[in-house]
Protein backbone atom coordinates (compact mmCIF):
# COMPACT_ATOMS: atom_id res chain seq x y z
CA UNK A 1 0.00 0.00 0.00
CA UNK A 2 2.79 2.69 0.51
CA UNK A 3 4.40 1.65 -2.43
CA UNK A 4 0.86 2.39 -4.33
CA UNK A 5 0.91 6.27 -2.17
CA UNK A 6 4.69 6.98 -3.90
CA UNK A 7 3.38 6.99 -7.54
CA UNK A 8 -0.14 8.40 -6.20
CA UNK A 9 1.08 11.59 -4.96
CA UNK A 10 3.80 12.07 -7.79
CA UNK A 11 1.02 12.00 -10.24
CA UNK A 12 -0.78 14.51 -8.21
CA UNK A 13 1.89 16.68 -7.90
CA UNK A 14 2.86 17.03 -11.19
CA UNK A 15 -0.69 18.01 -12.47
CA UNK A 16 -0.77 20.03 -9.77
CA UNK A 17 2.50 21.93 -11.39
CA UNK A 18 0.99 21.48 -14.85
CA UNK A 19 -2.42 23.51 -14.21
CA UNK A 20 -0.36 26.14 -12.23
CA UNK A 21 1.77 26.88 -15.30
CA UNK A 22 -1.24 26.36 -17.63
CA UNK A 23 -2.87 29.10 -15.26
CA UNK A 24 0.01 31.84 -16.12
CA UNK A 25 -1.22 34.60 -18.24
CA UNK A 26 -0.19 34.72 -21.76
CA UNK A 27 3.55 36.52 -21.93
CA UNK A 28 4.44 36.06 -18.66
CA UNK A 29 7.82 34.82 -19.05
CA UNK A 30 8.95 37.02 -21.88
CA UNK A 31 7.19 39.82 -22.59
CA UNK A 32 6.82 41.97 -26.05
CA UNK A 33 8.70 44.66 -27.00
CA UNK A 34 6.90 48.27 -25.85
CA UNK A 35 4.79 50.00 -28.20
CA UNK A 36 3.16 53.05 -28.24
CA UNK A 37 -0.24 54.42 -29.99
CA UNK A 38 0.34 54.25 -33.27
CA UNK A 39 2.95 51.18 -33.40
CA UNK A 40 5.80 53.06 -32.62
CA UNK A 41 8.40 51.56 -30.58
CA UNK A 42 8.56 53.00 -26.79
CA UNK A 43 12.27 54.08 -26.35
CA UNK A 44 11.23 57.08 -24.39
CA UNK A 45 14.06 58.03 -20.95
CA UNK A 46 16.61 55.60 -22.75
CA UNK A 47 20.18 56.71 -24.08
CA UNK A 48 20.95 56.64 -27.91
CA UNK A 49 24.22 56.14 -29.75
CA UNK A 50 24.81 55.42 -33.49
CA UNK A 51 27.16 55.65 -36.39
CA UNK A 52 26.60 55.57 -40.21
CA UNK A 53 28.87 55.73 -43.45
CA UNK A 54 27.79 57.09 -46.74
CA UNK A 55 29.11 58.01 -50.22
CA UNK A 56 27.96 60.47 -52.36
CA UNK A 57 29.21 64.06 -53.94
CA UNK A 58 30.52 67.49 -52.43
CA UNK A 59 30.39 71.01 -54.00
CA UNK A 60 31.51 74.26 -52.78
CA UNK A 61 29.05 77.02 -54.58
CA UNK A 62 27.75 75.73 -57.40
CA UNK A 63 30.37 73.78 -58.89
CA UNK A 64 30.87 70.18 -57.71
CA UNK A 65 34.31 69.47 -56.25
CA UNK A 66 36.27 67.17 -58.74
CA UNK A 67 40.40 65.96 -58.44
CA UNK A 68 42.36 67.89 -60.67
CA UNK A 69 44.38 65.28 -62.21
CA UNK A 70 42.26 61.87 -61.40
CA UNK A 71 41.44 59.99 -64.25
CA UNK A 72 38.02 59.57 -62.94
CA UNK A 73 36.18 61.86 -60.45
CA UNK A 74 36.32 59.93 -56.48
CA UNK A 75 33.40 59.51 -54.45
CA UNK A 76 32.78 61.91 -51.20
CA UNK A 77 32.73 59.56 -48.17
CA UNK A 78 30.98 60.52 -44.68
CA UNK A 79 31.02 59.52 -41.19
CA UNK A 80 28.79 60.37 -38.79
CA UNK A 81 28.46 59.87 -35.15
CA UNK A 82 25.60 60.81 -32.43
CA UNK A 83 24.51 60.30 -28.67
CA UNK A 84 21.97 61.97 -26.99
CA UNK A 85 18.31 60.93 -25.26
CA UNK A 86 14.83 59.62 -26.41
CA UNK A 87 12.41 62.08 -24.97
CA UNK A 88 9.16 60.74 -26.35
CA UNK A 89 8.14 57.37 -28.58
CA UNK A 90 8.74 59.72 -32.26
CA UNK A 91 11.22 62.49 -30.42
CA UNK A 92 15.09 62.46 -29.80
CA UNK A 93 17.85 65.18 -29.31
CA UNK A 94 21.55 64.19 -29.81
CA UNK A 95 24.96 66.11 -30.84
CA UNK A 96 25.62 64.94 -34.08
CA UNK A 97 29.18 64.78 -35.49
CA UNK A 98 29.70 64.77 -39.51
CA UNK A 99 33.15 64.44 -41.53
CA UNK A 100 32.50 64.36 -44.94
CA UNK A 101 35.54 64.15 -47.43
CA UNK A 102 36.61 63.85 -51.63
CA UNK A 103 40.39 63.65 -53.09
CA UNK A 104 40.68 66.79 -54.90
CA UNK A 105 44.81 65.77 -56.05
CA UNK A 106 46.88 62.73 -56.18
CA UNK A 107 50.38 63.44 -55.96
CA UNK A 108 53.39 60.91 -56.56
CA UNK A 109 53.79 60.03 -52.48
CA UNK A 110 50.65 61.73 -51.18
CA UNK A 111 46.48 62.49 -52.05
CA UNK A 112 45.13 65.54 -50.94
CA UNK A 113 41.41 66.00 -49.55
CA UNK A 114 38.67 68.70 -48.70
CA UNK A 115 37.27 67.83 -45.71
CA UNK A 116 34.62 69.24 -44.18
CA UNK A 117 33.65 68.43 -40.50
CA UNK A 118 30.64 69.43 -38.32
CA UNK A 119 29.38 69.34 -34.74
CA UNK A 120 26.14 70.06 -34.45
CA UNK A 121 22.98 69.70 -32.61
CA UNK A 122 19.99 67.82 -33.71
CA UNK A 123 16.58 66.34 -33.31
CA UNK A 124 15.37 63.36 -35.14
CA UNK A 125 11.64 63.23 -35.27
CA UNK A 126 9.90 59.69 -36.14
CA UNK A 127 6.87 59.97 -38.81
CA UNK A 128 6.09 56.72 -38.76
CA UNK A 129 6.95 53.60 -36.42
CA UNK A 130 10.26 53.36 -38.99
CA UNK A 131 11.04 56.64 -40.87
CA UNK A 132 12.25 59.67 -39.38
CA UNK A 133 13.54 62.66 -40.34
CA UNK A 134 16.61 64.71 -38.78
CA UNK A 135 17.70 68.38 -38.85
CA UNK A 136 20.38 69.95 -37.10
CA UNK A 137 22.47 73.35 -36.32
CA UNK A 138 26.34 73.93 -35.19
CA UNK A 139 29.53 74.70 -36.09
CA UNK A 140 31.53 73.19 -39.25
CA UNK A 141 35.24 73.43 -40.53
CA UNK A 142 36.52 73.48 -44.06
CA UNK A 143 40.15 72.05 -44.59
CA UNK A 144 42.64 70.39 -46.92
CA UNK A 145 44.17 67.36 -45.58
CA UNK A 146 47.28 65.20 -46.29
CA UNK A 147 47.19 61.13 -46.21
CA UNK A 148 50.59 60.91 -45.59
CA UNK A 149 51.22 62.79 -42.93
CA UNK A 150 47.62 63.82 -41.76
CA UNK A 151 48.54 67.34 -41.78
CA UNK A 152 45.55 70.05 -41.92
CA UNK A 153 45.54 73.40 -43.53
CA UNK A 154 42.37 75.30 -42.34
CA UNK A 155 40.52 76.50 -45.04
CA UNK A 156 37.81 78.44 -43.21
CA UNK A 157 35.26 78.14 -40.36
CA UNK A 158 32.15 78.44 -40.10
CA UNK A 159 28.16 77.38 -39.38
CA UNK A 160 26.60 74.19 -40.50
CA UNK A 161 22.87 72.73 -41.26
CA UNK A 162 22.15 69.49 -41.23
CA UNK A 163 19.22 67.39 -43.10
CA UNK A 164 18.24 63.54 -43.06
CA UNK A 165 16.06 60.78 -43.60
CA UNK A 166 16.31 57.51 -43.02
CA UNK A 167 13.98 54.34 -42.73
CA UNK A 168 14.94 51.19 -40.33
CA UNK A 169 14.85 47.77 -42.22
CA UNK A 170 15.52 46.28 -38.51
CA UNK A 171 13.97 47.98 -35.63
CA UNK A 172 13.38 47.07 -31.78
CA UNK A 173 13.41 48.86 -28.61
CA UNK A 174 17.29 48.52 -28.23
CA UNK A 175 18.66 48.47 -32.18
CA UNK A 176 18.04 49.80 -34.95
CA UNK A 177 19.42 49.58 -38.38
CA UNK A 178 18.86 51.93 -41.41
CA UNK A 179 19.36 53.62 -44.77
CA UNK A 180 19.71 57.36 -44.85
CA UNK A 181 19.80 60.15 -46.86
CA UNK A 182 21.99 63.10 -45.45
CA UNK A 183 22.29 66.46 -46.86
CA UNK A 184 25.07 69.15 -44.93
CA UNK A 185 25.51 72.81 -45.69
CA UNK A 186 28.51 74.68 -44.24
CA UNK A 187 28.33 78.40 -44.78
CA UNK A 188 31.92 80.01 -44.50
CA UNK A 189 32.39 84.17 -44.49
CA UNK A 190 35.77 84.29 -44.70
CA UNK A 191 35.86 82.70 -47.96
CA UNK A 192 32.60 83.78 -49.02
CA UNK A 193 31.30 80.31 -49.84
CA UNK A 194 28.81 77.33 -49.01
CA UNK A 195 30.09 74.17 -49.03
CA UNK A 196 27.35 71.04 -49.11
CA UNK A 197 27.15 67.26 -49.32
CA UNK A 198 24.85 65.03 -50.01
CA UNK A 199 25.23 61.05 -49.09
CA UNK A 200 23.66 57.63 -48.92
CA UNK A 201 24.23 55.06 -46.70
CA UNK A 202 23.44 52.97 -43.30
CA UNK A 203 23.32 53.96 -39.98
CA UNK A 204 23.15 51.34 -36.88
CA UNK A 205 21.85 52.94 -33.60
CA UNK A 206 21.62 51.54 -29.86
CA UNK A 207 19.14 52.43 -27.54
Amino acid sequence: MKKAIVPILATGIFAALGGTAQAQPAGYYSQPPRQSAGGFTDRTGRMTAGVSLGVGGMSVGDESVRCSNCTTNPAAFAIAAHIGGVLSPQFALMLEVQVNTQTVEEQTYDTIFLTQSAAMVAAQYWVSPRLWLKGGIGFAKLSNTASSTDAELVIDNGGAALFGAGYELLSNRHLAIDLQGRFIVGSYDGINAKTSSGTVGVGINWF
